[in-house]
């Protein structure tokens, strides 16, 4: 498969822009706050059973 890659430089010229694309960056807050479990016990193992099941029909 052929690839291709470009490099461009990027300038910005309108001071206005400047500053919002500064805020944008600065700003690290996430919109939504990480879960630390993201979803529950029975998909946990509903997800590991469809792996095993999909490892099974592989062809080694």
């Amino acid at each position: 498969m052929a690839t291709s890659t470009f490099e461009r430089k990027i300038v910005i010229s309108n001071p206005e822009s400047l500053q919002r694309l500064e805020r944008v960056m600065a700003d690290q807050t996430p919109k939504k706050p990480i879960s630390e479990h993201p979803f529950s016990s029975e998909e946990r193992k509903r997800g590991e059973a469809l792996l095993k099941r999909c490892q099974l029909r592989s062809p080694r």
